[in-house]
């Protein structure tokens, strides 16, 4: 039973902070009103995550027709590379980090070349494996597998240490909106936000699957709801928090204006055509690249971007464009691409690994971990 076992282990945690730990005396609202899953970790001491993105395991032996994939791709994409292509960098990944969370930001496993499930299936067992409380978002490839939305959720929840809820499916749209408090000492001292901003290939409202990109309504008006009781939960004074979903806002796109990035195509910067960026480590903290102009941004008229401001968000993380990983501020909020974290679909050579989050007492910390290993 575990599903059960992890349901109990979240509950257990969370009514002890409402006993005494985590609830504060001068308001009545409590930890298990504000969060959907707790995440102890020691005092004194800094909260590692790492970001593995777009992993996105391709199984070339179910393509489902035979003119769907090139005589390279069928050989390196077949069932046996997955080690070579993949593993061998999140376990890096992992080692060099030594993470307290692991969160997969979309794009896990490329849902039409795995319509027999066993894809997801590696990818659970590998992930799970490293013994490490991980969770994850869903990106626009994820539910194309004609397993189903269900089937899918099923195989994160039944695993010993994944941490993920579908969410109130009913009300809210997309799959997977919820959030994890960060406990220290009895303290809250970070939420993580994991949100689905959907964009799926093909859209179906009876598995709460929607085809246009970006958050949805009532999406921003449970995160606004939620934000607000977390305020009052903490004395009137939003926690920390960071978030993770696919698809990038167009606010990475104008932190990285300052750098260099221009777009004709979404009339950024001073409207000209792209060419790459390369953001030198300044004493900001902003680094990595640009190798592509986004085929799309989220939160165009900047709705969420301005929430994320009012509710003291430190920095929001997101994936989809595999060739990009820069990480740079915007009126105050740190956008980063993560660092791609394995060789299939597109890459760029010398920058896949994973991406280092540091939360804390301090200002949080944002640092890619490229791989070490030969391409």
């Amino acid at each position: 039973m575990k599903k059960f076992s992890i349901i109990i282990l979240v509950f257990a945690l969370s009514m002890s902070a409402a006993c005494g730990k985590g609830e504060r005396s001068d308001t009545k609202i409590k930890l298990e009103d504000v969060a959907d899953f707790v995440l102890e970790v020691e005092d004194g001491r800094d909260v590692k995550i790492l970001q593995l993105t777009d992993i996105q395991i391709i199984d070339s032996a179910q393509r489902r027709y035979d003119s769907r994939l090139g005589k390279w791709a069928i050989e390196n994409w077949a069932t046996d590379k997955i080690e070579e292509r993949a593993w061998r960098f999140t376990r890096e990944a992992v080692e060099k980090a030594q993470p307290d969370l692991i969160v997969l930001s979309g794009d896990n496993v490329y849902g039409e070349f795995d319509d027999a499930g066993t894809s997801l299936q590696a990818l659970v067992a590998e992930i799970d494996g490293y013994g490490i409380p991980w969770t994850f978002t869903f990106g626009n490839h994820d539910n194309e597998t004609v397993k189903g939305i269900e089937w899918t959720c099923e195989q994160y929840m039944n695993a010993d240490h994944c941490i993920f809820t579908r969410g109130d499916i009913n009300n809210v749209d997309g799959n997977g909106n919820f959030n994890i408090a960060v406990m220290q000492g009895g303290k809250l001292t970070e939420i993580i936000w994991l949100m689905d901003s959907n964009g799926k290939t093909s859209g179906d409202r009876e598995q709460n699957l929607f085809h246009e990109e970006g958050l949805r309504v009532n999406q921003i008006t449970w995160f606004t709801e939620r934000s607000e009781k977390l305020k009052e939960y903490n004395g009137g004074v939003s926690p920390k928090n960071i978030g993770f979903f696919h698809h990038p806002m167009r606010a990475a796109g104008e932190a990285a204006v300052p750098y260099g990035y221009n777009s004709a195509k979404h009339e950024i910067g001073e409207n000209k055509s792209f060419k790459t960026v390369i953001i030198p480590e300044n004493d900001e903290g902003a680094f990595g690249a640009m190798h592509v102009d986004p085929n799309t941004y989220v939160d165009n008229e900047f709705y969420f971007h301005n929430l994320l401001k009012t509710y003291a968000c430190e920095g929001w993380f997101f994936g989809h464009e595999h060739q990009n990983n820069a990480s740079a501020f915007y009126e105050g909020v740190r956008y980063t691409y993560g660092l791609k974290a394995s060789q299939y679909d597109a890459y760029v050579k010398g920058e896949v690994g994973g991406t280092l989050i540091t939360v804390g007492e301090g200002k949080m910390k944002v640092r890619h971990l490229y791989t070490d290993l030969p391409d």
